[in-house]
């Protein structure tokens, strides 16, 4: 418990990776005494305050269709992104469009009159970021605030010596493999760093980063993955910068979840969790293809359906779902996950010691993707082309490895007696006494 009550604000990129995570650290900060407000987009408003302790401060995005509910914004932006999933890491960026990448860089540079009013209004002690670009408000506010990544560590702290964020290559891999994809996306990107730093220098009055589109924070730096996974024998950390095993939530508690019983008891094989993110689960192709792959497995499925659950097939006998399920609650009863390679599954999966067969969408997933595999606590495989039997002999592969599971139980072990999130929560606290003499 801290000895005096700050006020903590979270200005995060709406999006349910972004908010979990950012809701892993509050949490604690409410425990240890302090206000928590998250600044929110009304589409998602009541999102962050259904957990203890939380308060919101609603703005509004003018450029959105106010008839969205919240994702639903970043869904239909997705779906004009999914002729690039399951391609390979080159293919993908040879085929992105810079319009919509465009379109997302600007997200919250045109809110951020939105966001100094929020500021004004809250009047925070500390602010936490979680967004992919520099929030123009919070950098010139004179208060201090962390730059929090939700993401895989190399979407906010790349290096030379290791591959690119957005690609599968190996860590030890051919370095001119690097190079060429390098050279693809920097000339994709050009014209997007020169919009950013247009408005940056034109509408801020801020200098251009020089690390891309995010402004590092002068105060603290702070991203999460388990020294286990992580790069520090290549890539030490630079000054401003720690590095946590989590950002996992621990409060979000539905009483009224129940997998039915009689699917628990059917005398079927392992129980093995299927969630493609909150945009992959909204990829009806894949999602259906999934099913009729599984469909044909002598284990268990519980999957994560996804908004678009009414628009998907029949579920075969082995498989059970709903449109959204708490994912943390289910984790500890399963034997084996399936996922897209988002940071918060991996990390959560990797909590609960369970292996993993990733198929990534798109960005960092592909990074997640190859560093599970390597480092042996799962395999990657393409969703979107892999022949069924693949799937399967991989599940099997997985479910019976003795030394992936003795590997998965000593991360576990250690991940959770860390005490990550306390730890990051005492982070804030001593950057405002740091700031404060």
């Amino acid at each position: 418990m801290s000895s005096k009550q700050l006020t903590v604000l979270f200005v995060t990129l709406d999006g349910y990776g972004h908010l979990n995570s950012c809701i892993g650290v509050a949490e604690k900060l409410v425990e240890r005494g302090h206000r928590v407000i998250f600044a929110m987009e009304r589409a998602w408003a009541g999102k962050a305050k259904r957990y203890a302790g939380i308060e919101e401060i609603i703005f509004v995005d003018p450029n959105r269709d106010p008839t969205l509910g919240a994702n639903e914004h970043w869904i239909k932006f997705m779906d004009d992104m999914k002729s690039t999933f399951g391609l390979s890491p080159m293919e993908a960026v040879k085929k992105m469009d810079p319009k919509l990448q465009q379109l997302f860089i600007d997200t919250m540079l045109n809110v951020d009159d939105e966001i100094k009013k929020v500021l004004d209004q809250a009047k925070p002690d500390v602010i936490v970021v979680d967004s992919y670009t520099t929030i123009p408000a919070v950098y010139k506010s004179g208060i201090p605030w962390v730059w929090l990544t939700s993401a895989h560590p190399l979407s906010c702290l790349p290096s030379d010596d290791l591959p690119p964020n957005g690609t599968d290559f190996p860590t030890n891999g051919d370095r001119k493999q690097w190079e060429e994809y390098m050279e693809v996306f920097l000339e994709k990107i050009m014209d997007l760093v020169t919009h950013f730093n247009k408005r940056m220098t034109e509408e801020f009055g801020l200098e251009p980063s020089m690390h891309g589109i995010h402004h590092e924070s002068p105060y603290l730096n702070i991203y999460a993955y388990p020294k286990e996974m992580d790069y520090l024998d290549i890539r030490p950390l630079p000054q401003k910068w720690q590095s946590f095993d989590h950002f996992i939530r621990f409060t979000e508690k539905d009483e009224s979840f129940k997998i039915p019983q009689e699917f628990l008891q059917k005398p079927l094989g392992k129980l093995i969790y299927v969630s493609m993110g909150s945009m992959g689960c909204a990829d009806v192709k894949l999602m259906n293809r999934l099913i009729t792959i599984l469909a044909k497995s002598p284990n268990r499925f519980i999957f994560s359906l996804g908004p678009r659950k009414d628009q998907l097939m029949a579920l075969p006998e082995n498989i059970w779902g709903e449109s959204f399920v708490p994912q943390t609650q289910i984790l500890p009863k399963v034997d084996l996950v399936i996922t897209h390679g988002g940071n918060n599954t991996v990390l959560e999966s990797l909590y609960f010691g369970k292996p993993m067969i990733v198929s990534p969408l798109f960005g960092d997933q592909y990074n997640n993707s190859q560093r599970v595999t390597e480092m042996g606590y799962g395999a990657k495989i393409n969703a979107y082309k892999c022949q069924p039997k693949q799937l399967h002999s991989l599940i099997e592969q997985l479910l019976n490895d003795n030394q992936m599971k003795e590997r998965l139980a000593k991360i576990s072990k250690r991940m959770q007696l860390s005490n990550s999130t306390e730890m990051v929560a005492i982070t804030i606290e001593q950057l405002h006494y740091q700031k404060q003499n």
